[in-house]
Protein backbone atom coordinates (compact mmCIF):
# COMPACT_ATOMS: atom_id res chain seq x y z
CA UNK A 1 0.00 0.00 0.00
CA UNK A 2 0.75 3.50 -0.83
CA UNK A 3 2.37 5.33 2.77
CA UNK A 4 -0.12 8.11 3.34
CA UNK A 5 -3.25 6.03 2.40
CA UNK A 6 -5.54 3.59 3.70
CA UNK A 7 -8.39 0.89 3.05
CA UNK A 8 -12.42 1.91 2.74
CA UNK A 9 -14.95 -0.25 2.04
CA UNK A 10 -17.85 1.03 -0.04
CA UNK A 11 -19.96 -2.20 0.96
CA UNK A 12 -20.26 -6.05 0.76
CA UNK A 13 -20.38 -5.49 -3.26
CA UNK A 14 -18.12 -3.52 -3.52
CA UNK A 15 -14.49 -3.75 -4.13
CA UNK A 16 -12.09 -1.65 -1.71
CA UNK A 17 -10.66 1.50 -2.91
CA UNK A 18 -7.38 3.49 -1.25
CA UNK A 19 -8.56 6.48 0.32
CA UNK A 20 -5.52 9.29 -0.03
CA UNK A 21 -4.78 10.73 4.11
CA UNK A 22 -3.82 14.33 3.14
CA UNK A 23 -4.25 15.46 6.57
CA UNK A 24 -1.18 13.18 7.71
CA UNK A 25 0.57 14.12 4.86
CA UNK A 26 1.28 18.29 6.08
CA UNK A 27 4.16 19.29 7.81
CA UNK A 28 4.71 18.61 11.23
CA UNK A 29 4.39 22.52 12.13
CA UNK A 30 0.60 22.29 11.01
CA UNK A 31 -0.48 19.22 12.55
CA UNK A 32 1.18 20.57 16.08
CA UNK A 33 -0.91 24.13 15.55
CA UNK A 34 -4.23 21.70 15.08
CA UNK A 35 -3.34 19.71 18.03
CA UNK A 36 -2.58 22.54 20.48
CA UNK A 37 -5.84 24.26 19.27
CA UNK A 38 -7.88 21.17 20.61
CA UNK A 39 -8.66 21.08 24.33
CA UNK A 40 -5.89 18.89 26.68
CA UNK A 41 -7.87 15.43 26.28
CA UNK A 42 -8.70 15.54 22.68
CA UNK A 43 -5.38 16.48 21.64
CA UNK A 44 -4.18 13.67 23.67
CA UNK A 45 -6.19 11.52 21.92
CA UNK A 46 -4.59 12.48 18.60
CA UNK A 47 -1.97 10.13 19.43
CA UNK A 48 -4.10 7.42 18.86
CA UNK A 49 -4.75 7.87 15.58
CA UNK A 50 -1.47 6.39 13.77
CA UNK A 51 2.27 6.16 14.47
CA UNK A 52 2.16 9.45 12.21
CA UNK A 53 0.45 11.46 14.80
CA UNK A 54 1.92 9.71 18.04
CA UNK A 55 4.61 11.90 18.34
CA UNK A 56 2.73 15.41 17.75
CA UNK A 57 0.84 15.82 21.25
CA UNK A 58 4.01 16.13 22.87
CA UNK A 59 5.95 18.02 20.48
CA UNK A 60 3.09 20.28 19.89
CA UNK A 61 2.13 23.07 22.41
CA UNK A 62 0.25 22.61 25.05
CA UNK A 63 -3.74 23.61 24.92
CA UNK A 64 -4.01 23.25 28.82
CA UNK A 65 -8.07 23.63 30.90
CA UNK A 66 -7.74 22.15 34.20
CA UNK A 67 -11.33 22.25 34.50
CA UNK A 68 -12.68 18.74 34.83
CA UNK A 69 -9.37 17.19 35.79
CA UNK A 70 -8.85 15.28 38.76
CA UNK A 71 -5.64 16.69 40.77
CA UNK A 72 -3.15 13.05 39.86
CA UNK A 73 -4.45 13.64 36.15
CA UNK A 74 -3.26 17.03 36.00
CA UNK A 75 0.11 15.93 37.92
CA UNK A 76 0.50 13.19 35.04
CA UNK A 77 0.15 15.28 31.82
CA UNK A 78 2.42 18.02 32.57
CA UNK A 79 5.26 15.59 33.48
CA UNK A 80 4.00 13.45 30.21
CA UNK A 81 4.02 16.86 27.86
CA UNK A 82 8.11 18.45 27.98
CA UNK A 83 6.35 22.05 26.62
CA UNK A 84 5.84 24.52 25.85
CA UNK A 85 2.26 25.26 26.57
CA UNK A 86 0.78 27.80 24.37
CA UNK A 87 -2.81 28.02 26.87
CA UNK A 88 -3.39 27.49 30.69
CA UNK A 89 -7.00 27.84 32.02
CA UNK A 90 -7.61 27.13 36.36
CA UNK A 91 -11.42 27.95 37.35
CA UNK A 92 -11.40 27.15 40.76
CA UNK A 93 -15.25 27.18 40.91
CA UNK A 94 -14.64 24.00 38.36
CA UNK A 95 -12.23 22.40 41.35
CA UNK A 96 -14.40 19.48 42.24
CA UNK A 97 -15.13 19.61 46.31
CA UNK A 98 -13.33 16.60 47.20
CA UNK A 99 -10.36 17.69 45.99
CA UNK A 100 -10.19 21.52 46.44
CA UNK A 101 -7.73 21.58 49.07
CA UNK A 102 -5.21 19.22 47.15
CA UNK A 103 -5.68 21.31 44.22
CA UNK A 104 -4.50 24.39 46.24
CA UNK A 105 -1.75 22.94 47.73
CA UNK A 106 -0.42 21.77 44.39
CA UNK A 107 -1.10 25.10 42.30
CA UNK A 108 2.23 26.22 42.29
CA UNK A 109 4.34 23.40 41.88
CA UNK A 110 2.06 23.29 38.75
CA UNK A 111 2.77 26.60 37.56
CA UNK A 112 6.23 25.72 37.90
CA UNK A 113 6.63 22.84 35.98
CA UNK A 114 8.40 22.97 32.96
CA UNK A 115 5.69 22.35 30.40
CA UNK A 116 4.55 25.99 30.86
CA UNK A 117 7.67 27.52 30.07
CA UNK A 118 7.07 30.31 27.46
CA UNK A 119 3.50 30.34 28.45
CA UNK A 120 1.52 33.09 25.82
CA UNK A 121 -2.18 32.88 26.86
CA UNK A 122 -3.44 32.33 30.95
CA UNK A 123 -6.66 32.49 32.01
CA UNK A 124 -6.79 32.46 36.18
CA UNK A 125 -10.15 32.80 38.17
CA UNK A 126 -8.64 31.70 41.87
CA UNK A 127 -10.60 32.37 44.30
CA UNK A 128 -14.57 31.62 44.99
CA UNK A 129 -16.64 33.95 47.12
CA UNK A 130 -13.60 34.80 49.48
CA UNK A 131 -13.43 38.27 50.55
CA UNK A 132 -11.01 39.76 50.17
CA UNK A 133 -10.09 36.96 47.39
CA UNK A 134 -6.62 35.01 47.37
CA UNK A 135 -3.27 36.46 46.73
CA UNK A 136 -2.40 35.74 43.19
CA UNK A 137 0.70 33.24 43.47
CA UNK A 138 4.35 34.08 43.32
CA UNK A 139 5.15 31.45 40.51
CA UNK A 140 2.65 33.63 38.01
CA UNK A 141 5.39 35.83 37.60
CA UNK A 142 7.22 34.18 35.49
CA UNK A 143 4.71 34.06 32.85
CA UNK A 144 5.39 37.93 32.40
CA UNK A 145 7.85 37.66 29.37
CA UNK A 146 6.21 35.68 27.44
CA UNK A 147 2.20 36.31 27.83
CA UNK A 148 0.17 37.82 25.25
CA UNK A 149 -3.51 37.35 26.69
CA UNK A 150 -3.91 37.16 29.92
CA UNK A 151 -7.18 37.29 32.17
CA UNK A 152 -7.76 37.39 36.33
CA UNK A 153 -10.37 36.71 38.15
CA UNK A 154 -11.12 36.79 42.11
CA UNK A 155 -8.08 37.23 42.93
CA UNK A 156 -5.65 40.15 44.90
CA UNK A 157 -2.69 41.47 43.21
CA UNK A 158 1.02 42.11 45.21
CA UNK A 159 1.74 45.54 45.32
CA UNK A 160 4.95 45.10 43.09
CA UNK A 161 3.08 44.91 39.88
CA UNK A 162 3.79 42.72 37.19
CA UNK A 163 5.77 43.94 34.11
CA UNK A 164 4.04 42.26 30.82
CA UNK A 165 5.93 43.84 27.47
CA UNK A 166 3.85 41.46 24.86
CA UNK A 167 0.68 41.65 26.57
CA UNK A 168 -2.21 42.57 23.80
CA UNK A 169 -5.31 41.22 25.62
CA UNK A 170 -5.74 41.87 29.18
CA UNK A 171 -9.01 41.44 31.88
CA UNK A 172 -9.38 42.10 35.16
CA UNK A 173 -12.41 40.87 36.51
CA UNK A 174 -13.36 41.33 40.48
CA UNK A 175 -9.95 41.75 41.21
CA UNK A 176 -8.51 43.46 44.15
CA UNK A 177 -5.33 45.70 42.83
CA UNK A 178 -4.41 49.15 44.91
CA UNK A 179 -3.71 52.16 42.29
CA UNK A 180 0.19 52.32 42.20
CA UNK A 181 -0.19 48.61 41.30
CA UNK A 182 -2.63 49.07 38.46
CA UNK A 183 -1.48 52.12 36.89
CA UNK A 184 2.07 50.34 36.94
CA UNK A 185 0.78 47.10 35.88
CA UNK A 186 -0.46 49.42 32.58
CA UNK A 187 2.33 51.24 32.14
CA UNK A 188 4.44 47.97 31.68
CA UNK A 189 1.80 46.58 29.18
CA UNK A 190 3.50 48.89 26.36
CA UNK A 191 1.63 46.62 23.18
CA UNK A 192 -1.46 46.53 24.90
CA UNK A 193 -4.49 46.68 22.33
CA UNK A 194 -7.50 46.00 24.74
CA UNK A 195 -8.42 46.31 28.48
CA UNK A 196 -11.30 44.61 29.94
CA UNK A 197 -12.11 45.94 34.03
CA UNK A 198 -15.20 44.30 35.33
CA UNK A 199 -16.16 45.18 39.09
CA UNK A 200 -12.55 45.93 40.66
CA UNK A 201 -11.83 47.28 43.82
CA UNK A 202 -9.47 48.00 45.98
CA UNK A 203 -8.43 51.37 43.99
CA UNK A 204 -8.55 55.01 44.77
CA UNK A 205 -11.96 56.21 42.60
CA UNK A 206 -9.80 57.57 39.48
CA UNK A 207 -8.26 55.68 36.97
CA UNK A 208 -6.60 57.73 33.93
CA UNK A 209 -5.74 55.74 30.68
CA UNK A 210 -2.63 57.31 29.04
CA UNK A 211 -1.79 54.36 26.49
CA UNK A 212 -0.19 54.67 23.18
CA UNK A 213 -1.54 51.14 21.86
CA UNK A 214 -4.57 50.39 23.32
CA UNK A 215 -7.54 50.18 20.46
CA UNK A 216 -10.77 48.75 22.71
CA UNK A 217 -11.65 49.33 26.13
CA UNK A 218 -14.59 47.73 28.48
CA UNK A 219 -15.78 48.56 31.39
CA UNK A 220 -18.63 47.90 34.34
CA UNK A 221 -18.38 48.78 37.96
CA UNK A 222 -20.25 48.32 40.54
CA UNK A 223 -21.68 50.31 43.86
CA UNK A 224 -19.23 50.15 46.66
CA UNK A 225 -16.79 52.94 48.34
CA UNK A 226 -13.38 51.08 47.43
CA UNK A 227 -14.78 50.91 43.47
CA UNK A 228 -13.92 52.66 40.16
CA UNK A 229 -15.67 56.05 40.39
CA UNK A 230 -14.01 58.17 37.46
CA UNK A 231 -12.06 56.47 34.39
CA UNK A 232 -10.61 59.60 32.11
CA UNK A 233 -9.06 58.61 28.89
CA UNK A 234 -6.48 61.03 29.31
CA UNK A 235 -4.15 60.35 26.44
CA UNK A 236 -5.33 57.28 23.67
CA UNK A 237 -4.31 57.63 20.17
CA UNK A 238 -5.10 54.34 18.83
CA UNK A 239 -8.31 53.55 21.30
CA UNK A 240 -10.87 53.07 18.77
CA UNK A 241 -14.03 51.58 20.57
CA UNK A 242 -14.91 52.61 24.44
CA UNK A 243 -18.09 50.01 26.01
CA UNK A 244 -19.95 50.46 29.42
CA UNK A 245 -21.78 47.44 30.19
CA UNK A 246 -23.72 46.25 32.99
CA UNK A 247 -23.31 43.00 34.84
CA UNK A 248 -25.92 40.84 36.83
CA UNK A 249 -24.68 43.02 39.94
CA UNK A 250 -25.04 46.19 38.74
CA UNK A 251 -28.16 46.12 35.99
CA UNK A 252 -30.73 47.59 37.96
CA UNK A 253 -28.75 50.24 39.57
CA UNK A 254 -26.79 52.91 38.80
CA UNK A 255 -23.13 52.30 37.94
CA UNK A 256 -22.06 55.50 39.85
CA UNK A 257 -18.93 55.86 37.65
CA UNK A 258 -18.13 58.93 35.47
CA UNK A 259 -16.19 58.85 32.13
CA UNK A 260 -14.20 61.48 30.73
CA UNK A 261 -12.54 60.79 27.37
CA UNK A 262 -9.59 63.74 26.71
CA UNK A 263 -8.05 62.71 24.48
CA UNK A 264 -9.20 59.58 21.52
CA UNK A 265 -8.86 60.64 18.32
CA UNK A 266 -9.59 57.70 16.74
CA UNK A 267 -12.56 57.07 18.90
CA UNK A 268 -15.00 55.15 16.12
CA UNK A 269 -17.54 52.64 18.56
CA UNK A 270 -19.37 53.89 21.83
CA UNK A 271 -21.49 51.32 23.11
CA UNK A 272 -23.77 51.08 26.32
CA UNK A 273 -24.78 54.72 26.78
CA UNK A 274 -27.84 54.64 29.31
CA UNK A 275 -29.38 56.45 31.97
CA UNK A 276 -27.72 54.56 34.65
CA UNK A 277 -24.31 56.07 33.37
CA UNK A 278 -24.11 59.12 35.60
CA UNK A 279 -21.87 61.42 33.45
CA UNK A 280 -20.21 61.51 29.83
CA UNK A 281 -18.19 64.09 29.06
CA UNK A 282 -15.98 64.58 25.52
CA UNK A 283 -13.67 67.25 26.32
CA UNK A 284 -16.35 70.03 26.92
CA UNK A 285 -19.72 68.95 26.41
CA UNK A 286 -21.29 66.72 28.83
CA UNK A 287 -23.64 64.10 28.55
CA UNK A 288 -25.89 62.88 31.72
CA UNK A 289 -26.88 59.55 31.20
CA UNK A 290 -27.67 59.62 27.74
CA UNK A 291 -29.11 63.53 27.97
CA UNK A 292 -26.92 66.13 27.05
CA UNK A 293 -25.92 68.78 29.19
CA UNK A 294 -23.75 71.15 27.27
CA UNK A 295 -22.54 70.91 23.62
CA UNK A 296 -19.28 73.00 22.76
CA UNK A 297 -17.54 69.87 21.35
CA UNK A 298 -18.07 67.69 18.34
CA UNK A 299 -16.80 64.85 18.05
CA UNK A 300 -16.11 63.58 13.96
CA UNK A 301 -14.98 60.20 14.62
CA UNK A 302 -17.43 58.30 16.42
CA UNK A 303 -20.02 56.60 13.42
CA UNK A 304 -20.92 53.81 15.60
CA UNK A 305 -23.71 54.78 18.98
CA UNK A 306 -25.69 51.73 20.99
CA UNK A 307 -28.04 53.03 23.74
CA UNK A 308 -29.11 50.82 26.20
CA UNK A 309 -31.85 50.44 28.55
CA UNK A 310 -32.95 54.63 27.45
CA UNK A 311 -36.53 55.82 27.06
CA UNK A 312 -36.80 56.59 23.55
CA UNK A 313 -36.54 60.33 22.89
CA UNK A 314 -36.25 62.13 19.82
CA UNK A 315 -34.74 65.24 21.82
CA UNK A 316 -32.04 62.95 22.98
CA UNK A 317 -31.44 61.40 19.92
CA UNK A 318 -31.16 64.74 17.91
CA UNK A 319 -28.86 65.80 20.41
CA UNK A 320 -26.28 63.03 20.15
CA UNK A 321 -26.34 63.11 16.38
CA UNK A 322 -25.12 66.72 17.38
CA UNK A 323 -22.53 65.57 19.08
CA UNK A 324 -21.36 63.16 16.99
CA UNK A 325 -22.53 64.60 13.28
CA UNK A 326 -20.21 61.46 11.02
CA UNK A 327 -22.79 59.55 13.35
CA UNK A 328 -24.14 56.78 10.79
CA UNK A 329 -25.06 53.30 12.60
CA UNK A 330 -27.43 53.54 15.70
CA UNK A 331 -28.43 50.94 17.87
CA UNK A 332 -30.93 51.30 20.60
CA UNK A 333 -32.59 49.50 23.30
CA UNK A 334 -35.51 50.68 25.12
CA UNK A 335 -37.40 49.62 28.01
CA UNK A 336 -39.88 52.56 27.97
CA UNK A 337 -43.32 53.25 26.24
CA UNK A 338 -41.49 56.34 25.03
CA UNK A 339 -42.07 60.47 25.56
CA UNK A 340 -44.23 62.09 22.83
CA UNK A 341 -41.92 62.72 19.83
CA UNK A 342 -43.73 65.18 17.98
CA UNK A 343 -41.16 66.90 16.16
CA UNK A 344 -43.20 68.82 13.06
CA UNK A 345 -43.60 71.54 14.60
CA UNK A 346 -40.50 71.52 17.29
CA UNK A 347 -37.92 70.82 14.56
CA UNK A 348 -39.52 72.79 11.89
CA UNK A 349 -36.72 75.15 11.55
CA UNK A 350 -34.10 72.35 11.55
CA UNK A 351 -35.36 69.99 8.86
CA UNK A 352 -33.70 70.89 5.66
CA UNK A 353 -30.71 72.16 7.72
CA UNK A 354 -29.78 68.84 9.99
CA UNK A 355 -27.05 67.00 8.19
CA UNK A 356 -28.32 62.82 9.17
CA UNK A 357 -25.77 60.61 8.13
CA UNK A 358 -27.07 57.64 9.27
CA UNK A 359 -27.17 54.35 7.50
CA UNK A 360 -28.83 52.03 10.05
CA UNK A 361 -31.21 52.05 12.90
CA UNK A 362 -31.62 49.11 15.38
CA UNK A 363 -34.84 49.75 17.82
CA UNK A 364 -35.13 46.78 20.15
CA UNK A 365 -38.28 46.59 22.18
CA UNK A 366 -40.30 48.58 19.62
CA UNK A 367 -43.75 48.52 20.52
CA UNK A 368 -45.15 50.03 17.58
CA UNK A 369 -46.95 52.99 19.77
CA UNK A 370 -47.68 56.57 19.41
CA UNK A 371 -44.43 57.42 20.64
CA UNK A 372 -42.16 54.72 19.17
CA UNK A 373 -43.67 55.65 15.60
CA UNK A 374 -42.93 59.57 16.09
CA UNK A 375 -39.32 58.79 16.58
CA UNK A 376 -38.93 56.55 13.98
CA UNK A 377 -41.17 58.41 11.38
CA UNK A 378 -38.55 61.61 12.12
CA UNK A 379 -35.63 59.20 10.55
CA UNK A 380 -37.92 57.69 7.67
CA UNK A 381 -38.84 61.43 6.50
CA UNK A 382 -35.07 63.11 7.15
CA UNK A 383 -32.51 60.65 6.72
CA UNK A 384 -31.49 60.76 2.95
CA UNK A 385 -28.96 58.03 3.07
CA UNK A 386 -30.31 55.75 5.38
CA UNK A 387 -30.08 52.31 3.87
CA UNK A 388 -31.96 50.07 6.58
CA UNK A 389 -34.14 49.92 9.61
CA UNK A 390 -34.98 47.47 11.95
CA UNK A 391 -37.49 47.01 14.38
CA UNK A 392 -37.50 44.32 17.12
CA UNK A 393 -41.01 43.35 18.70
CA UNK A 394 -40.39 41.57 21.50
CA UNK A 395 -42.92 38.68 23.25
CA UNK A 396 -45.62 39.90 20.55
CA UNK A 397 -46.60 37.70 17.14
CA UNK A 398 -46.64 39.89 14.00
CA UNK A 399 -48.40 39.23 11.15
CA UNK A 400 -48.66 41.17 8.00
CA UNK A 401 -51.94 43.41 8.58
CA UNK A 402 -49.91 44.89 11.81
CA UNK A 403 -46.98 45.51 9.50
CA UNK A 404 -48.72 47.32 7.04
CA UNK A 405 -50.50 49.50 9.59
CA UNK A 406 -47.11 50.16 10.36
CA UNK A 407 -46.00 50.90 7.00
CA UNK A 408 -48.64 53.29 7.01
CA UNK A 409 -47.97 55.02 9.90
CA UNK A 410 -44.48 55.57 9.56
CA UNK A 411 -45.13 57.03 5.74
CA UNK A 412 -43.05 54.51 4.67
CA UNK A 413 -44.03 55.45 0.46
CA UNK A 414 -42.69 59.08 1.76
CA UNK A 415 -39.51 57.94 2.49
CA UNK A 416 -36.56 60.07 2.02
CA UNK A 417 -33.95 57.35 1.05
CA UNK A 418 -35.37 55.66 -1.72
CA UNK A 419 -33.48 52.26 -0.87
CA UNK A 420 -34.03 52.30 2.69
CA UNK A 421 -35.29 48.91 3.70
CA UNK A 422 -37.31 48.51 6.60
CA UNK A 423 -37.35 44.90 8.83
CA UNK A 424 -40.01 44.34 11.60
CA UNK A 425 -39.12 40.93 13.22
CA UNK A 426 -40.49 39.30 16.88
CA UNK A 427 -38.17 38.74 19.29
CA UNK A 428 -38.61 36.63 22.27
CA UNK A 429 -37.61 38.15 25.50
CA UNK A 430 -35.40 34.95 26.48
CA UNK A 431 -33.03 36.18 22.80
CA UNK A 432 -30.85 37.90 24.12
CA UNK A 433 -30.45 41.87 22.71
CA UNK A 434 -27.01 43.22 21.11
CA UNK A 435 -26.41 45.04 24.50
CA UNK A 436 -26.88 42.28 26.97
CA UNK A 437 -23.83 40.85 24.35
CA UNK A 438 -21.78 43.45 25.37
CA UNK A 439 -21.02 41.89 28.85
CA UNK A 440 -19.13 39.20 26.65
CA UNK A 441 -15.14 39.96 26.76
CA UNK A 442 -14.91 38.83 22.97
CA UNK A 443 -16.57 41.81 21.96
CA UNK A 444 -13.90 43.93 24.21
CA UNK A 445 -10.91 41.87 22.78
CA UNK A 446 -12.17 40.72 19.14
CA UNK A 447 -10.89 43.59 17.09
CA UNK A 448 -10.66 41.72 14.21
CA UNK A 449 -14.41 42.79 12.76
CA UNK A 450 -14.47 46.38 12.72
CA UNK A 451 -18.61 46.50 13.42
CA UNK A 452 -18.87 45.48 16.60
CA UNK A 453 -22.81 44.72 16.26
CA UNK A 454 -22.93 43.75 13.15
CA UNK A 455 -22.60 39.55 14.37
CA UNK A 456 -25.68 39.78 16.32
CA UNK A 457 -28.24 40.83 13.29
CA UNK A 458 -27.05 38.70 10.53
Amino acid sequence: MVPGTKRRRLGEDDEEELVEDRISRLPDGVLGDIVSLLPTKDGARTQVLSSRWRHLWRAAPLNFDLSGHPAADVSRILAAHPGPCRRFSFNMFRVNYNEYSTVKANLDSWLLSPSLNNLQELEFLLGTLDNPPPLLPAPVRRFSPTLRVATFERCSFPDSALHLPLLQQLSLVRVRISETSLHALLAGCSVLESLLLVNNNGFLPRLQIVSASLRSIGVASRLGDDRLKQLIIEDAPCLERLLFFETSEIVFQDSGMDISVISAPRLRILGGISSKLPRLQFGTTTFQGASMVSLTTVVHSVKVLALSYVTLSLDVVIDLIKCFPCLEKLYIQTDELGEKNTWCRKYQNLIGTFDIRLKKIVVSCYRGNKSHVNFAKFFVSNAPVLESMRFEIQDRNINCVWIERQHRLLQIENRASRDAQFYFVSRNKSIESFISLQTRPEQVHDLSTAELFERIYN
